[in-house]
């Protein structure tokens, strides 16, 4: 797979995590970016899901919140390594904007720690407060009423967020039917745009879920790359693809959400390159990472599809 060839179809790339721990996903996308960048004038990276935490992200909240706004870390590390925006939505022009974390990451979820409590969503010990949904008009919030009825939301949220006229969703099946109408509406009109990106792109998933973007939607990775700590397991994209759609709709995966041991448990990988461990100075640089990730890189782009 050549990603200098300037066809109707430059290469998608996606980065998904092999593990639930930070697996160094977004050092890798943004080191990829770079190096698609240098080899094809330019890249994009994206980040359909993203979230953070109010405690443990604290600083990484403060710094969006500060402008009423709310990204993490990861998509602000990928606006900033994107060499051009993506494209619109009808046509293959760039936006007008410059990147914006918002314009990369369309839906982002801002969590607690609640110790003892199991959240509305399921998940034991912490709890989801609000998300921040990117819509064709501009930005849309989802508080989590249940949350804020039990006096979870921190009191400063409501301050440093423009909360007043936000959704508030009070159970599952509420929040499935906000999710159906406003987040999987904003998920497929970033697919969309990437589709129509004359440049690679990488996609980077969330946590360890196999892929976020639509299944049967306009883009088909040709190349995956599965991180874990100190290796890359890279797999094409068409096979990694029939796997993730074979696991779709079991007990555990449910209809949306495959997770990337179910799908690397079905394919042996093309090739597992080490990944080294590298320090801060380095990670903050996008093409440093690209120099010393590059046996990896070069694996990712080699696959043929």
């Amino acid at each position: 797979m050549s990603v200098t060839e300037s066809d109707s179809d430059p290469p998608v790339f996606l980065v998904a995590g092999g593990s639930r721990v930070d697996a160094g996903k977004t050092t890798f996308s943004a080191g990829l970016v770079a190096h698609l960048a240098e080899r094809a004038a330019d890249a994009v990276g994206v980040k359909p899901r993203a979230g953070n935490d109010y405690w443990f992200d604290h600083d990484d909240y403060r710094v969006a919140t500060d402008g009423e706004r709310l990204y993490g870390k990861d998509a602000r590390t990928l606006a900033a390594a994107s060499t051009r925006t993506l494209a619109t939505v009808d046509d293959s022009s760039p936006s007008p904007s410059a990147v914006a974390p918002e314009s990369i990451n369309p839906v982002h979820r801002l969590w607690r720690p609640t110790p003892g409590r199991t959240g509305m969503l399921g998940d034991g010990d912490r709890t989801f407060l609000c998300d921040r949904v990117t819509t064709e008009t501009g930005t849309r919030f989802v508080v989590n009423g249940a949350a804020e009825d039990a006096g979870l939301l921190p009191s400063e949220l409501t301050e440093r967020l423009p909360l007043s006229n936000a959704t508030r969703v009070r159970g599952v099946p509420a929040f499935n039917e906000v999710m159906a109408e406003a987040h999987l509406p904003a998920i497929e009109r970033l697919a969309t745009r990437v589709a129509r990106t004359p440049v690679p792109t990488v996609v980077e998933s969330y946590a360890d879920v196999a892929g976020t973007l639509p299944r049967d939607g306009p883009v088909a990775p040709g190349a995956v790359a599965v991180v874990d700590p100190g290796r890359a397991r890279i797999y094409a994209g068409d096979r990694y693809a029939k796997a993730r759609a074979v696991t779709a709709g079991s007990a555990r995966e449910g209809t949306r959400e495959e997770h990337v041991d179910a799908v690397t448990g079905m394919i042996e990988p093309l090739s597992t390159v080490p990944l080294p461990a590298l320090p801060g100075d380095i990670r903050g640089s996008p093409d440093r990472i690209a120099a010393r990730y590059e046996p990896a890189y070069e694996a990712l782009t080699d696959v043929s599809v």
